[in-house]
Protein backbone atom coordinates (compact mmCIF):
# COMPACT_ATOMS: atom_id res chain seq x y z
CA UNK A 1 0.00 0.00 0.00
CA UNK A 2 2.27 2.52 0.82
CA UNK A 3 4.39 1.72 -2.62
CA UNK A 4 1.19 2.49 -4.51
CA UNK A 5 0.87 5.98 -2.51
CA UNK A 6 4.00 7.21 -2.92
CA UNK A 7 3.94 6.21 -6.90
CA UNK A 8 0.56 8.37 -6.94
CA UNK A 9 2.04 11.01 -5.21
CA UNK A 10 5.25 10.52 -7.65
CA UNK A 11 2.60 10.94 -10.85
CA UNK A 12 1.23 14.07 -9.53
CA UNK A 13 3.98 16.00 -8.50
CA UNK A 14 5.41 14.96 -12.12
CA UNK A 15 1.80 16.55 -13.79
CA UNK A 16 2.69 19.86 -11.59
CA UNK A 17 5.98 20.19 -13.31
CA UNK A 18 4.67 20.09 -16.23
CA UNK A 19 2.41 22.13 -15.93
CA UNK A 20 3.83 24.97 -13.44
CA UNK A 21 6.90 25.48 -15.86
CA UNK A 22 5.38 26.87 -18.87
CA UNK A 23 3.60 29.24 -16.91
CA UNK A 24 6.29 30.06 -14.96
CA UNK A 25 8.42 30.69 -18.05
CA UNK A 26 6.02 33.81 -18.75
CA UNK A 27 6.89 35.34 -15.97
CA UNK A 28 9.41 38.38 -15.84
CA UNK A 29 12.30 38.24 -14.39
CA UNK A 30 12.49 41.01 -11.80
CA UNK A 31 9.63 38.85 -10.49
CA UNK A 32 11.93 36.17 -9.12
CA UNK A 33 12.11 35.23 -5.32
CA UNK A 34 9.27 37.77 -5.12
CA UNK A 35 5.58 37.22 -3.96
CA UNK A 36 4.94 38.71 -6.92
CA UNK A 37 5.50 35.98 -8.85
CA UNK A 38 3.32 33.96 -7.06
CA UNK A 39 0.45 36.34 -7.69
CA UNK A 40 0.95 36.81 -11.29
CA UNK A 41 0.93 32.74 -12.03
CA UNK A 42 -2.08 32.76 -9.62
CA UNK A 43 -3.63 34.00 -13.08
CA UNK A 44 -2.51 31.51 -15.40
CA UNK A 45 -5.37 28.13 -15.38
CA UNK A 46 -2.37 25.73 -16.59
CA UNK A 47 -0.63 26.59 -13.31
CA UNK A 48 -3.44 26.73 -11.13
CA UNK A 49 -4.04 23.27 -12.47
CA UNK A 50 -0.70 22.32 -11.73
CA UNK A 51 -1.01 23.21 -8.13
CA UNK A 52 -4.25 21.01 -7.70
CA UNK A 53 -2.04 18.31 -9.24
CA UNK A 54 0.88 19.31 -6.00
CA UNK A 55 -2.16 19.40 -3.57
CA UNK A 56 -3.06 15.96 -4.62
CA UNK A 57 0.05 14.67 -4.58
CA UNK A 58 1.18 16.13 -1.33
CA UNK A 59 -2.00 14.14 0.31
CA UNK A 60 -0.87 10.71 -1.10
CA UNK A 61 2.57 11.85 0.16
CA UNK A 62 1.48 12.37 3.22
CA UNK A 63 -0.42 9.08 3.53
CA UNK A 64 2.58 6.96 2.81
CA UNK A 65 5.02 8.46 5.37
CA UNK A 66 2.46 8.01 8.28
CA UNK A 67 3.56 4.30 8.22
CA UNK A 68 6.09 4.65 5.14
CA UNK A 69 10.07 5.01 5.49
CA UNK A 70 11.29 8.73 4.04
CA UNK A 71 13.41 6.26 2.47
CA UNK A 72 11.29 4.46 0.95
CA UNK A 73 8.98 7.14 -0.31
CA UNK A 74 11.85 9.62 -1.22
CA UNK A 75 13.12 7.15 -3.25
CA UNK A 76 9.71 6.31 -4.92
CA UNK A 77 9.10 10.00 -5.96
CA UNK A 78 12.56 10.15 -7.25
CA UNK A 79 11.11 8.50 -10.20
CA UNK A 80 8.67 11.32 -10.89
CA UNK A 81 10.94 12.65 -13.06
CA UNK A 82 10.22 9.47 -15.41
CA UNK A 83 6.47 10.07 -15.11
CA UNK A 84 6.61 14.11 -15.68
CA UNK A 85 8.97 12.91 -18.97
CA UNK A 86 5.97 11.16 -20.43
CA UNK A 87 3.39 14.02 -18.96
CA UNK A 88 5.55 16.38 -21.19
CA UNK A 89 5.59 14.29 -24.21
CA UNK A 90 1.72 13.86 -24.28
CA UNK A 91 1.40 17.57 -23.58
CA UNK A 92 4.15 18.58 -26.27
CA UNK A 93 2.56 15.97 -28.86
CA UNK A 94 6.59 14.46 -29.12
CA UNK A 95 7.53 10.57 -29.21
CA UNK A 96 10.31 9.62 -26.64
CA UNK A 97 13.75 8.44 -27.98
CA UNK A 98 14.63 5.08 -27.68
CA UNK A 99 17.46 6.40 -25.05
CA UNK A 100 14.77 7.97 -22.60
CA UNK A 101 12.70 4.24 -22.84
CA UNK A 102 16.17 2.75 -21.61
CA UNK A 103 16.57 5.04 -19.46
CA UNK A 104 13.86 4.91 -17.38
CA UNK A 105 13.73 1.29 -17.92
CA UNK A 106 16.74 1.30 -15.97
CA UNK A 107 15.94 3.65 -13.46
CA UNK A 108 12.72 1.50 -12.33
CA UNK A 109 14.97 -1.37 -12.19
CA UNK A 110 17.46 0.19 -9.91
CA UNK A 111 14.42 1.30 -7.74
CA UNK A 112 13.05 -2.20 -7.36
CA UNK A 113 16.71 -3.70 -6.89
CA UNK A 114 16.47 -0.70 -3.92
CA UNK A 115 13.08 -1.67 -2.13
CA UNK A 116 13.59 -5.78 -2.84
CA UNK A 117 16.37 -5.26 0.06
CA UNK A 118 16.00 -1.56 1.61
CA UNK A 119 14.05 -2.81 4.36
CA UNK A 120 13.37 -0.05 6.80
CA UNK A 121 14.15 -1.27 10.15
CA UNK A 122 12.72 1.85 12.52
CA UNK A 123 9.65 3.67 12.03
CA UNK A 124 8.86 5.11 15.00
CA UNK A 125 9.80 8.92 14.70
CA UNK A 126 12.26 9.74 17.94
CA UNK A 127 13.44 12.89 16.43
CA UNK A 128 12.97 16.15 18.81
CA UNK A 129 11.59 20.00 17.98
CA UNK A 130 14.94 21.18 18.73
CA UNK A 131 16.35 18.67 16.29
CA UNK A 132 14.39 20.15 13.49
CA UNK A 133 14.51 24.09 14.12
CA UNK A 134 18.44 23.00 14.04
CA UNK A 135 17.72 21.84 10.42
CA UNK A 136 15.32 24.06 9.32
CA UNK A 137 17.35 27.10 10.43
CA UNK A 138 20.48 25.83 8.67
CA UNK A 139 18.30 25.00 5.48
CA UNK A 140 16.93 28.47 5.93
CA UNK A 141 20.35 30.14 6.20
CA UNK A 142 21.98 28.37 3.24
CA UNK A 143 18.57 29.17 0.85
CA UNK A 144 18.59 32.62 1.37
CA UNK A 145 22.57 32.35 0.72
CA UNK A 146 21.83 30.99 -2.37
CA UNK A 147 18.97 33.13 -2.96
CA UNK A 148 21.80 36.31 -2.55
CA UNK A 149 23.92 34.68 -4.60
CA UNK A 150 21.65 33.88 -7.93
CA UNK A 151 20.61 37.72 -7.17
CA UNK A 152 23.62 38.98 -8.86
CA UNK A 153 24.66 35.83 -11.18
CA UNK A 154 24.00 35.43 -14.64
CA UNK A 155 21.41 33.64 -15.88
CA UNK A 156 22.73 30.02 -16.16
CA UNK A 157 24.19 30.27 -12.56
CA UNK A 158 21.00 31.88 -11.16
CA UNK A 159 18.96 28.78 -12.25
CA UNK A 160 21.23 26.77 -11.02
CA UNK A 161 21.67 28.53 -7.20
CA UNK A 162 18.27 28.38 -7.32
CA UNK A 163 17.77 24.63 -8.49
CA UNK A 164 19.98 23.87 -5.66
CA UNK A 165 18.33 26.08 -3.35
CA UNK A 166 14.45 24.20 -4.21
CA UNK A 167 15.57 21.11 -3.93
CA UNK A 168 17.39 21.39 -0.32
CA UNK A 169 13.38 22.64 0.39
CA UNK A 170 11.80 19.88 -0.99
CA UNK A 171 14.00 17.57 0.60
CA UNK A 172 13.34 19.07 3.85
CA UNK A 173 9.68 19.43 3.80
CA UNK A 174 9.04 16.04 2.55
CA UNK A 175 10.91 14.60 6.03
CA UNK A 176 9.18 16.90 8.04
CA UNK A 177 6.15 15.78 6.38
CA UNK A 178 6.61 12.32 7.48
CA UNK A 179 6.33 13.83 11.56
CA UNK A 180 3.43 16.21 10.75
CA UNK A 181 1.04 13.55 9.29
CA UNK A 182 1.96 10.91 12.15
CA UNK A 183 0.45 13.49 14.71
CA UNK A 184 -2.02 13.96 12.57
CA UNK A 185 -3.12 10.58 12.67
CA UNK A 186 -2.10 10.20 16.53
CA UNK A 187 -3.73 13.33 18.09
CA UNK A 188 -6.21 14.55 14.83
CA UNK A 189 -6.93 18.19 13.69
CA UNK A 190 -6.36 20.36 16.79
CA UNK A 191 -2.69 18.92 17.40
CA UNK A 192 -1.86 19.75 14.21
CA UNK A 193 -2.66 23.73 14.72
CA UNK A 194 -0.72 23.96 17.64
CA UNK A 195 1.82 21.53 16.76
CA UNK A 196 5.47 24.00 15.87
CA UNK A 197 6.17 20.85 13.32
CA UNK A 198 3.17 21.86 11.07
CA UNK A 199 3.95 25.48 11.44
CA UNK A 200 7.58 25.39 10.38
CA UNK A 201 5.97 22.95 7.29
CA UNK A 202 3.61 25.87 6.20
CA UNK A 203 6.63 28.10 6.35
CA UNK A 204 9.34 26.35 4.41
CA UNK A 205 6.75 24.64 2.35
CA UNK A 206 5.67 28.31 1.26
CA UNK A 207 9.15 29.45 0.90
CA UNK A 208 9.36 25.92 -1.65
CA UNK A 209 6.48 27.02 -3.42
CA UNK A 210 8.52 30.44 -3.86
CA UNK A 211 11.71 29.43 -4.92
CA UNK A 212 10.85 26.66 -7.60
CA UNK A 213 9.01 28.75 -9.39
CA UNK A 214 12.16 31.07 -9.38
CA UNK A 215 13.88 28.33 -10.18
CA UNK A 216 11.45 27.38 -13.48
CA UNK A 217 11.80 31.12 -14.15
CA UNK A 218 15.25 31.75 -14.32
CA UNK A 219 16.07 29.47 -17.15
CA UNK A 220 16.32 26.52 -18.84
CA UNK A 221 15.34 22.95 -17.45
CA UNK A 222 18.29 21.74 -18.48
CA UNK A 223 20.19 23.58 -15.30
CA UNK A 224 17.72 23.42 -13.02
CA UNK A 225 15.60 20.00 -13.23
CA UNK A 226 18.27 17.42 -12.86
CA UNK A 227 19.93 19.55 -9.56
CA UNK A 228 16.86 19.81 -7.94
CA UNK A 229 15.73 15.92 -8.50
CA UNK A 230 18.73 14.42 -7.54
CA UNK A 231 19.26 17.38 -4.66
CA UNK A 232 15.97 16.56 -3.16
CA UNK A 233 16.41 13.35 -2.20
CA UNK A 234 19.55 13.31 -1.20
CA UNK A 235 18.89 15.90 1.34
CA UNK A 236 15.93 13.85 2.44
CA UNK A 237 17.37 10.34 3.37
CA UNK A 238 20.02 12.17 5.05
CA UNK A 239 17.21 13.82 7.25
CA UNK A 240 15.77 10.38 7.57
CA UNK A 241 18.97 8.96 8.50
CA UNK A 242 20.21 11.65 10.71
CA UNK A 243 17.39 13.08 12.03
CA UNK A 244 14.78 10.51 12.11
CA UNK A 245 17.36 7.95 12.61
CA UNK A 246 16.08 5.82 10.35
CA UNK A 247 17.91 2.46 9.18
CA UNK A 248 17.56 -0.58 6.70
CA UNK A 249 17.47 -3.84 8.11
CA UNK A 250 19.22 -5.57 5.69
CA UNK A 251 22.89 -7.73 5.92
CA UNK A 252 26.10 -6.01 4.68
CA UNK A 253 25.78 -7.88 1.22
CA UNK A 254 21.92 -6.13 1.11
CA UNK A 255 23.40 -2.69 2.30
CA UNK A 256 25.72 -2.62 -0.45
CA UNK A 257 23.07 -3.60 -3.33
CA UNK A 258 20.90 -0.92 -1.94
CA UNK A 259 23.36 1.96 -2.12
CA UNK A 260 24.31 0.65 -5.19
CA UNK A 261 20.72 0.58 -6.19
CA UNK A 262 20.12 3.97 -5.23
CA UNK A 263 23.44 5.69 -6.89
CA UNK A 264 22.35 3.92 -10.09
CA UNK A 265 19.00 5.71 -9.81
CA UNK A 266 19.91 8.89 -9.13
CA UNK A 267 21.98 8.88 -12.05
CA UNK A 268 19.20 7.87 -14.45
CA UNK A 269 17.03 10.92 -12.56
CA UNK A 270 19.98 13.06 -13.66
CA UNK A 271 20.48 11.58 -17.11
CA UNK A 272 16.69 11.55 -18.02
CA UNK A 273 16.14 15.10 -16.66
CA UNK A 274 19.68 16.44 -18.96
CA UNK A 275 18.03 14.43 -21.97
CA UNK A 276 14.43 16.03 -21.13
CA UNK A 277 15.53 19.61 -20.94
CA UNK A 278 17.94 19.79 -23.85
CA UNK A 279 14.89 18.54 -26.27
CA UNK A 280 12.11 21.16 -24.45
CA UNK A 281 9.71 18.30 -22.89
CA UNK A 282 10.10 19.23 -19.16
Amino acid sequence: MIYALATISALMFALATALQHRSAQKADAKKAMRPALIFFLALDPMWLLGIVADIVGLFFQFAALVNGSVLVVQAILAIGLVFSLFFSAVLHNIRLKSSELVLSLLTALALIGFLSVGVPARLKDTSTLSSWLIVATAAATVVVALGAFAHHANQGRRTFLLGVAAGILHGFTVSLSKVVAQNFVAHGMFRIVVDPHAWILVTMGVADVLVIQSAFQAGPLRVSLPIISVIEPVVAIAIGLVVLHETLSANTSGAVVAAVSLSLMLLGVWGLARIATEEGLA
